[in-house]
């Protein structure tokens, strides 16, 4: 299987839209990313996903689908707690924003792998996980990332006593 060239398919989406500028991808010569102060056995992990999903308790019908491209609104928060002990079977994808050909969405582990994440602390690999884990809501805004969600992803980490993230970004 070869690799999706996702950037350069991205320019020749929006290249196709009519749009003159190129889509700039954000860089940064620096990231944030530190090596463990301690074993990941003795690590709280928290998943954080972008997946647009939602939770559906037993019993209540099912959401009715995104269709079009979820942005997230420019001035809000968008970060959502999502208890970590959630059944996958709760959980349902909604935005259309992604190749669903290759992609359906219709399992849950693929976007938001709950119980591989239980699997693997029931065996000792991880230490424990956070009480609850986070989705953020897609959005095509570096400046809101940067200056709305990563903030409150981080204040949420940290309140949660948080020693490693694993993002299962859509």
């Amino acid at each position: 299987m070869e690799p999706v060239r996702y950037i350069e398919k991205t320019r020749e989406y929006y290249a196709r839209k009519g749009k003159t500028e190129a889509y700039r991808y954000a860089h940064f010569e620096d990231g944030p990313f530190q090596p463990l102060l301690k074993p990941l056995a003795g690590s709280r992990l928290i998943l954080i996903s972008s997946a647009g999903f939602v939770l559906v308790p037993p019993g209540a019908p099912e959401p009715v689908p995104f269709r079009g491209i979820n942005i997230g609104e420019k001035d809000k928060v968008e970060v959502f707690s999502i208890p970590s002990d959630t059944p996958p079977a709760h959980i349902r994808y909604l935005t259309g924003a992604h190749n669903r050909r290759d992609s359906p969405m219709s399992d849950p582990e693929a976007y938001f792998p709950l119980t591989r994440l239980h699997e693997l602390q029931a065996a000792g690999r991880i230490g424990s996980l956070a009480p609850n884990f986070l989705r953020i809501r897609p959005c095509y805004s570096q400046r809101k990332t940067r200056e709305l969600d990563a903030p409150e992803v981080l204040r949420r980490c940290r309140e949660q006593g948080v020693d490693v993230a694993l993002f299962a970004p859509i």
